[in-house]
């Protein structure tokens, strides 16, 4: 191969790795990766025309709706390959096929009980799979890999689920191990709150930004960093575990072994656990906000309790990591401002530079049953090292 040709599939694959990892893009974000307009033109002229890249209209930029006529992205043809994710949450397991264009197929979901044995979990998500599969135009052979989410920190050096994971029978469990044997398919893991984050940040209200943090509740509460354009997860991968910080040092006793803890005050059984006496039946957190936005004053009470606990973390985050954006989502996202506007301003009182540049805090855009696996899809077709897209295509 001459040099000519050599540069060449160099900046093919330098727009191909950028595709991926970022989702569809305007021609002039393309020349921000370091390659001339020109050069630009003309690669993605050679990617058309070989079928690997098609144009789309951009429709929403962070969320906001572009008026007039939309500009013209360039992403991956969908028809090159699929990519799957799979949440194992607190008695659920979601599973969803997305192709290379990061565009949802199907997805669908099961009620495990939390004490299921690990690896029967994953054989009962590999069938979900393959039933999956079978509804769209892919096989197996097809897929480039499956992104796994789990609750709680995954320890990067060893591979295991650490203590604080809600799911007690897979700590110290290596599932990319695990769930490499069972499924037959190459496997990338992470936390459940990362993968969300990395959903909003190439699909949703993040998208584009460099700096944005994702606060994500479901049995606990944690946040997902995207910093200078990356995920962040820390030396031990347990960066954004904030539902383990202390709120209350003579709080409750956490499942962590801490005390006081954002998680005793503020996660889905702490907030429902204050409405015994004046809710009977043990409403769940979807019945409480609902309720809430029905007008229920108790309801409101509570949830707005848990956005000024919610808040006091957020302020501590913010101090140190100053994001541009926090995303709300998980199960409390639907209360909407009845959380969100306290926690703004829990933080507002908090926060360095109250008054002044605290960031917008909002609901994220993305449908909370799918966010998780979503961003775990999306997360196997930015590990271009590991899952590589095809003969003549991988970067």
């Amino acid at each position: 191969m001459d040099a000519g040709s050599a540069q060449r599939n160099a900046n093919r694959s330098r727009v191909v790795h950028a595709l991926r990892r970022r989702g569809a893009m305007s021609r002039a974000d393309l020349a921000e990766i370091g390659l001339s307009r020109s050069t630009v033109a003309s690669v993605v002229a050679e990617l058309l025309d070989a079928g690997t890249v098609v144009e789309v209209a951009d429709a929403a930029r962070n969320g906001r709706p572009v008026t007039g006529r939309p500009p013209t992205l360039v992403g991956l043809h969908g028809g090159l390959g699929a990519t799957v994710g799979i949440e194992i949450a607190n008695g659920t397991v979601r599973a969803a096929v997305c192709n290379v264009a990061q565009e949802l197929l199907v997805h669908d979901a099961e009620v495990v009980d939390d004490r299921t044995d690990p690896a029967q979990t994953l054989r009962r998500a590999g069938e979900l799979v393959d039933r999956l599969l079978e509804r769209t135009a892919f096989r197996r052979e097809h897929v480039l890999g499956v992104g796994i989410a789990m609750p709680g920190p995954i320890q990067r050096r060893t591979g295991l689920n650490g203590r604080a994971t809600t799911l007690k029978p897979w700590v110290r469990v290596n599932p990319h191990a695990l769930a490499t044997e069972i499924l037959g398919l190459p496997v990338l893991v992470g936390n459940d709150a990362n993968l969300a984050a990395l959903a909003e940040h190439t699909l949703g209200v993040a998208r584009g930004l460099r700096d944005y943090a994702y606060v994500y509740t479901a049995n606990g509460i944690g946040a997902g960093f995207i910093l200078d354009g990356e995920l962040y997860v820390g030396a031990n991968g347990t960066a954004g575990e904030i539902g383990h910080t202390t709120i209350n040092e003579d709080g409750l006793v956490c499942e962590c072994g801490g005390r006081g803890c954002l998680n005793t005050l503020a996660n889905a059984d702490a907030i429902t656990s204050h409405l015994w006496q004046s809710h009977p039946g043990n409403p769940s957190i979807a019945e409480v906000i609902r309720l809430a936005h029905e007008g229920d004053a108790g309801c409101r009470r509570v949830l707005a309790d848990a956005g000024r606990h919610i808040g006091v973390a957020m302020a501590n985050m913010y101090n140190l990591l100053d994001p541009e954006l926090i995303v709300l989502g998980g199960n409390l996202a639907p209360a909407g401002s009845i959380l969100i506007d306290p926690l703004r301003e829990s933080m507002a009182r908090r926060a360095i530079h109250a008054g002044e540049a605290i960031p917008p805090v909002v609901a994220g855009r993305l449908d909370g049953e799918v966010v998780v696996v979503v961003g775990a899809a999306a997360a196997v077709l930015r590990d271009s090292a590991n899952f590589p897209l095809g003969a003549g295509t991988s970067a």
